[in-house]
This record gives C-alpha cells, structure tokens and sequence, in this order.
C-alpha cells in the first residue's frame, strides 16, 4: 500500500502573527503622536517638533562652529523639562564640558575663571534641581560596550544622550570605513529603538566648506548610512562666513532632514560669546 503522504499539521507559528488585519491593531496607536520633548528654542520646534523617544538626531556642522556648544545647551534645556540625561564627550574633558554647563546655566563666561562661591552655590543648587549624569573617560568606546552601558542608562531613567562624537566609535583603522560607518549608525538606530532613548549624535563632515559654500549631509563621512538609519539630521552654520552682511553671532540651523514629520527648513540662533551659548529673537 503506497504511504500516504500528508501535510504537516497547520501549528500556531509566528509567521500568522506577520499578517494581521488593520482593525485588529491596538487602538493606543490612534492617539495623538508623541511630539518629543521640546528642544527649548521655539524656531527648531516648529520644524523638528521636538526629541522623540526611540529616534537619533545627528548633528553636524564645519570645524568651529559650536557642535558640542549647541547639544550640550540642547541637553540642558531637556533638562529643565524633568528630562535625566546622559553627556559623553570623548574629545572634551569632563571640566571642560562642566564649564561649558555652567556658563549657560549662570550666563556667566565660566571657561577660565574660578567659581565663587556664590557660583557654585547657584549651580549646584541647579544640579540637585534637575538630572545631568555624565561620562568622565574620554578614552572613546567601542558599539558593543556603549550598547551595555545604554541599557544601564535606561535603567536610571536617562531619556536622551549625547555622543560626541562617531569617529570615537568608529575604529578609524578599519580597511573599509565606510562600512564600519554604516554599520555603527545601524545599531546606533537599534538600540535608540529598542530602548526607546534619543540619540543626539555628533558627527564630523570629511571635508571643510569653502567660503562659498555650506556642510550639507553629502559632506558627512558615511553619509549614505546617515541619511538612511538617521530619523533627524540638523545642519549648523555660521551665516557669516558665506555672508559678509550677517551678523557675526548668527547661525543658521538647518533641519535637512526629519523622518516623522516630513518638515524640513532653516531656524536661527545667535551665539552669545558672553555665556558660549545661543539665544533665538
């Protein structure tokens, strides 16, 4: 008698949980979208609308233009809204970014001068107000001992942090940087996903603008791994060096990308050499 040949048994498997009606969905996703947190300058809202969980933000501008300065008031100001943050800036020591802090907290030109004591009164008084938590080595890291220091992050309740900056994760040596490159903004987008924190990223252009001429996302080393795994790409620049008429302090902040909303376009900061921070009109 010929065996009869059957076909295995239909099981409850996950490919049937791959293809699900619309309706069946949870109806949490018909909520209003969570805008993020605020940047703290109303003209970038109206573009990015605000640092949301699960997403990375890079950051990139010409040599000198206030990278560092930007995120770390940009941390701050996430901050004061009961926001706990992570700072790491492998390229700067932990005193210098303390100093950058101080002098945008206090509006005090804090870089060289010793605190008072009534400056480190006001800003310790800060401190224990509002969640800063930063990271003294500057010795850089490797993706896989980052990721593992994220999930320790997101156990404190950390919500953003800053990366300053990639070529610090990227092994500069590596034969095929381009691909090194593509492959740390990918995990980078993964672990911001999967541990639903924003990633501010700093990260350097491979070649300088003339004087002609602005930083554009083409300029970014790895830039096509940047404009695929990147959910916000923010462009800064100094209006003065293509415009002999602009203010000196002038800076046009570039929203060159934003994956949620689609908005895209130019805000303007004035750098305040003062307190080495930036105030919006």
């Amino acid at each position: 008698m010929e065996e009869q040949r059957n076909s295995p048994p239909l099981q409850p498997n996950k490919t049937l949980e791959c293809i699900v009606p619309v309706s069946s969905l949870p109806k949490d996703f018909r909520k209003e979208i969570n805008r993020g947190v605020s940047t703290g300058w109303k003209c970038l809202d109206k573009f990015l609308q605000g640092l949301r969980p699960g997403e990375v933000t890079v950051i990139t501008a010409d040599t000198g233009c206030g990278k560092t300065t930007f995120c770390t008031q940009l941390m701050i100001n996430c901050a004061m809204q009961d926001i706990s943050v992570w700072i790491n800036s492998w390229e700067m020591r932990p005193e210098v970014i303390l100093r950058k802090m101080a002098s945008i907290i206090l509006r005090r030109p804090m870089k060289l001068q010793n605190f008072s004591e009534q400056d480190s009164a006001l800003f310790d008084e800060w401190n224990k107000k509002y969640h800063v938590f930063i990271n003294p080595k500057t010795i850089g890291i490797d993706i896989a001992t980052l990721g593992k220091q994220l999930i320790i992050a997101k156990s404190l309740g950390i919500e953003v942090v800053m990366l300053d900056h990639l070529d610090y994760l990227v092994n500069n040596r590596h034969e095929k940087l381009h691909e090194a490159i593509d492959e740390t903004v990918k995990q980078l987008h993964e672990m911001a996903f999967s541990l639903s924190i924003h990633i501010l990223l700093i990260c350097h252009p491979r070649q300088s603008a003339t004087s002609g001429e602005e930083i554009g996302i083409h300029s970014l080393k790895g830039s096509s791994s940047i404009k695929q795994y990147a959910d916000n790409v923010i462009i800064l620049h100094r209006s003065a060096r293509t415009d002999s008429t602009a203010s000196e302090g002038k800076v046009k902040v570039r929203v060159a990308k934003n994956r949620m909303f689609g908005t895209e376009g130019n805000a303007y900061l004035f750098y305040q050499p003062e307190w080495d921070g930036y105030l919006e009109l």
